[in-house]
């Protein structure tokens, strides 16, 4: 069993990558491994392919990447997926479940932003009817980007300036578990001791490292009972698209860490009607039965 939680700490963004090629039977190994985990929504026919820059650069320089800047990596990573419910919040738990998978073999790897994945799968030319709906650069970082980062992928509007902080900040950085997790409703925060004896501690200390736009932690949880309540700032967020990545991106993070300690863990869609006092900005996504 792959080592979730050191994978995890060790996760980071990477912008600067060696222009040395990565192993073909590694991608090889990602895509055996995605086609036999778990996935946020099943029945969503997803399609993974990986490209060399060769293959893919000049078509997609200028429709992908912050402000149309192109990271410039060995290979990129297309996920591909049919339209159906919840499908961006899918491709979010899949591609950072393979950049995870990526981790382990010491591959680095990057989410790449873009607006239009129709303009790059008919700049690129595949042939499909599937939406593109992730994107990561995959290759070895360069020395000097060999650190703890905190950013994965930028909207359009963000300064380059907030980019180099956030890209720089360290993890410690992140906000608190007080912050992000609370207690029956909005607004109590959640003790620690309590997280603990319920064995949850884990599950949300590792999702609050999930990565999101400018690392600026768009989720929250409530827990109430034996339920766990997602919500995601919308407001805070360049497009709902983000949003949707993000939270595919935490859950599969808490699912992982309550999968080896608790049970088989399995996110729910549909709206809680319960009132928790979620200010309006935030939007509920769905909860996980624990």
């Amino acid at each position: 069993m792959m080592d979730y939680k050191n994978l995890i700490i060790n996760s980071k963004s990477v912008r600067s990558f060696k222009e040395k090629e990565v192993e073909q039977r590694y991608f090889d190994e990602i895509k055996r491994y995605i086609e036999t985990s778990k996935v946020l929504v099943p029945g969503i026919e997803t399609e993974l392919n990986f490209f060399d820059k060769e293959e893919v650069f000049d078509k997609i320089e200028g429709l992908a990447g912050y402000n149309g800047f192109l990271i410039d990596a060995p290979h990129y990573m297309f996920l591909l997926s049919d339209k159906d419910d919840n499908y961006i919040e899918n491709a979010g738990y899949i591609a950072e479940n393979a950049r995870l998978k990526a981790g382990e073999f010491k591959i680095d790897s990057c989410w790449i932003t873009f607006k239009d994945g129709k303009k790059i799968i008919d700049s690129v030319g595949i042939n499909t009817d599937k939406e593109l709906v992730a994107l990561v650069a995959f290759g070895y970082a360069e020395e000097a980007s060999k650190k703890m980062l905190k950013a994965t992928k930028t909207g359009e509007n963000y300064s380059q300036s907030e980019m180099e902080k956030a890209l720089s900040e360290p993890a410690s950085d992140r906000k608190a578990i007080e912050e992000i997790v609370f207690m029956n409703k909005w607004g109590e925060s959640a003790d620690i001791e309590e997280l603990e004896t319920r064995a949850l501690l884990d599950a949300f200390s590792y999702a609050r490292l999930a990565p999101s736009a400018l690392n600026i932690q768009p989720w929250r949880f409530i827990v109430d009972g034996g339920k766990v309540v997602l919500a995601v700032d919308k407001d805070a967020l360049e497009s709902e698209y983000e949003g949707k990545i993000a939270s595919g991106i935490v859950m599969l993070y808490f699912g992982l860490i309550v999968d080896t300690t608790l049970m088989d863990s399995k996110w729910i869609f549909d709206i809680d009607q319960k009132e928790y006092n979620i200010p309006e900005e935030y939007r509920v996504v769905g909860y996980c039965n624990i």
